[in-house]
């Protein structure tokens, strides 16, 4: 999975019929990224390790040695949003009822099932993944339809150098105006991430700082750096790999550096593939920061891995670094680590003047937050010197 396309859906088949699965491989292999089995215990193992991948499983029910219902269960219990397209010789309407009713079925098939049949089945229950009937869950499907209906924007936010006051930067945020209306921005970003419809979205957001990058580079005297935030799933993949290394290269021929940033939530940033992609990165001038360091598990593991530039610590403990002694020491425990193996250390969320002071005097090398500016179009941004006081 590694190596597929980062654009495309995935689809697993599992079915005992090798014919079927090379047809299938053949004819939608253009259009999905294809993972069959026709061992359902390997296809239940592959599934537990990989499910956050899958957009759509379509399985036999009736396979020799395994029963059709007890596949269908266990895959519902590792994977129970994604929907299910189901093959079967023949099922009587007891059985069609008990297999609807067990899981997520967007339709059942009979047996010859033609493949252009499996590729329609295959785009509805794509699409029945994408449409929230209760209004309260938000899905892969919906933030990919917002991209490609442009019902997103991006906007602006400085990155001031401590020293010197003076806007070094800027980092890049995306915004869903129609979304926010229902689900938190964290939400929306959430439901994308391991799932290419984050690669999607980094992809537009890419394409927009590059038909901006004119503007950009003019408001500031010198080569300014630009921060993108990046999924680790989307680092692990190579082909994605290849876009940012493309987006890295338009960049610099514009005077304009690029900086990418990866929370470390997920176990993937532990992933030996995403650490040697990550460093092959690092190796040809992209720096990538840890963002929101401290909110998550991984944070002390990742500092001595060598693949990052950088820090910047979670707001949580810089809004409240005045008046939380607890927090007031990570901050500045984190500052003098990172300083100790070479790191550079951003303190985001700095929303006052005591807390800019506060960060100067802890030693970060830069600041960003509402103090300074809040994020906005980059015509209302303000860039130069900022007061720290």
């Amino acid at each position: 999975m590694n190596n597929v396309n980062p654009f495309k859906p995935t689809v697993v088949f599992v079915d005992d019929d090798e014919n079927l699965l090379r047809g299938v491989a053949r004819a939608l292999g253009q259009r999905y990224n294809v993972v069959s089995f026709s061992d359902p215990v390997e296809a239940l193992s592959w599934l537990r390790d990989n499910h956050r991948k899958v957009d759509v499983i379509v399985s036999d029910l009736a396979m020799p040695g395994f029963s059709g219902m007890r596949l269908l269960r266990e895959m519902v219990s590792i994977a129970p949003n994604i929907p299910r397209v189901l093959l079967s010789g023949h099922l009587d309407n007891s059985a069609m009822n008990k297999a609807i009713n067990t899981a997520f079925v967007s339709c059942i098939l009979s047996k010859p099932a033609s493949i252009e049949l499996i590729r329609k089945s295959i785009e509805q229950a794509l699409s029945s993944r994408a449409i929230d009937l209760a209004g309260t869950l938000i899905t892969p499907g919906l933030v990919m339809r917002a991209i490609k209906n442009n019902g997103y924007s991006i906007v602006f936010q400085p990155r001031i150098e401590t020293k010197t006051g003076l806007a070094c930067g800027l980092e890049v945020l995306v915004r869903f105006p129609n979304l926010q209306k229902r689900f938190l921005l964290e939400e929306i970003i959430l439901a994308c991430e391991g799932h290419p419809a984050i690669n999607l979205l980094t992809t537009a957001v890419m394409n927009e700082v590059r038909r901006q990058a004119k503007d950009i580079r003019s408001r500031f005297d010198f080569s300014p750096t630009v921060s993108i935030n990046c999924s680790p799933y989307s680092i692990r993949n190579n082909c994605f790999l290849e876009e940012i290394l493309h987006f890295r290269s338009d960049m610099l021929l514009r005077d304009i550096r690029i900086e990418v940033e990866i929370t470390e939530h997920s176990d993937i940033v532990k992933d030996p593939a995403f650490l040697a992609n990550a460093k092959m990165l690092k190796n040809r001038g992209v720096a990538i920061y840890i963002d929101d360091f401290g909110s998550g598990s991984n944070s002390v593991e990742l500092l001595e891995t060598g693949v990052f530039a950088g820090v910047k610590i979670d707001r949580e403990f810089i809004a409240t670094a005045n008046g939380d002694c607890l927090k007031s020491s990570f901050a500045a425990w984190v500052v003098k680590a990172s300083h100790d193996l070479g790191l550079r250390v951003v303190a985001e969320g700095v929303e006052d003047a005591n807390v800019a002071q506060r960060m100067q005097a802890l030693g970060v090398e830069e600041m960003q937050g509402f103090f300074f500016a809040r994020p906005a179009a980059l015509d209302k941004i303000p860039t130069g010197a900022f007061a720290l006081c």
